[in-house]
């Protein structure tokens, strides 16, 4: 598959204009942002799309309507809501960046850690 660079405004306005609900070729870039995109970005540019997203009337009118889709988008972007996470499995440890969702560790949009691996949490 081809891949093609955009810049970051561009990426922001794809962002805005897939805000669910929407047909399902724009849902599927929305969960690109929370999947793949948020690993491409800086800290810098995260927070910036999350600022940006807020101002968003139909963003801010899906997530207090709580569109599952809306929240999980403000959960992987909000500064706030980041963490990482020290993992025991087997005898070997790992670190692992997550952000908290319905009341889970997730790393993706369906990949949650199950707490019993979890031997210590740090805010980001």
């Amino acid at each position: 598959m081809s891949h093609f660079k955009i810049d970051f405004f561009e990426l922001s306005f794809l962002a805005e204009a897939t805000i669910p609900p929407a047909p399902i070729a724009r849902s599927t870039f929305w969960k690109d942002m929370i999947d793949k995109h948020y690993h491409n970005m800086t800290p810098d540019e995260r927070s910036r799309l999350f600022e940006w997203m807020q101002l968003n009337s139909k963003f801010k009118d899906q997530l207090e309507k709580g569109n599952k889709d809306v929240v999980l988008f403000y959960d992987r972007y909000k500064p706030d809501n980041q963490y990482r996470l020290f993992v025991s499995l087997d005898g070997y440890e790992n670190r692992i960046q997550v952000f908290k969702n319905e009341g889970k560790y997730k790393t993706h949009e369906n990949t949650s850690i199950a707490e019993e691996y979890i031997t210590k949490i740090e805010k980001i």
